[in-house]
């Protein structure tokens, strides 16, 4: 557990954290999305923060308990400001912009390879026996 906010900054998925709370309140499903961290760091995150005085929870009032979302405090604000100066805030954003792109693509690309055609014309780039790996492994998926 990080006892500083120098410590808490540099721990996997702080600064996500404070980022990804700076314009708006958000719920642990989501910054979990985002943050593309486990749910375990995330959960240690925000205790963190909370420990800190970085961020808030919301309350319920009509339940008097800790609602699903988290807010970013006074203190948390002022160093996601600093961050903004530093442009850091914008290369975090683009950052996980660019993760998700990967994601599209990775998703574009398995469809891609599960074509027939795609597996045929892979299987055909092979000076050895085209479907097998030096181990004997199927590689392209075609000869299933």
């Amino acid at each position: 557990m990080a006892d500083t906010v120098r410590e808490y900054c540099t721990s996997r998925g702080a600064l996500g954290v404070l980022i990804l709370l700076y314009s708006d309140p958000q719920r642990f499903t989501d910054l979990a999305e985002l943050l593309h961290i486990s749910d375990s760091t995330l959960t240690y995150r925000l205790a963190e923060a909370r420990d800190l005085g970085l961020v808030t929870p919301e309350i319920d009032e009509q339940e008097t308990s800790v609602g699903d979302q988290y807010r970013l405090s006074e203190r948390g604000a002022r160093i996601v400001k600093k961050l903004d100066q530093l442009g850091v805030t914008h290369a975090y954003r683009t950052m996980l912009d660019m993760h998700q792109q990967v994601e599209d693509g990775r998703s574009d690309l398995d469809e891609w390879l599960d074509q027939e055609e795609t597996k045929r014309k892979l299987a055909r780039c092979s000076d050895q026996d085209p479907y097998v790996d030096p181990f004997g492994e199927d590689v392209t998926g075609y000869s299933e």
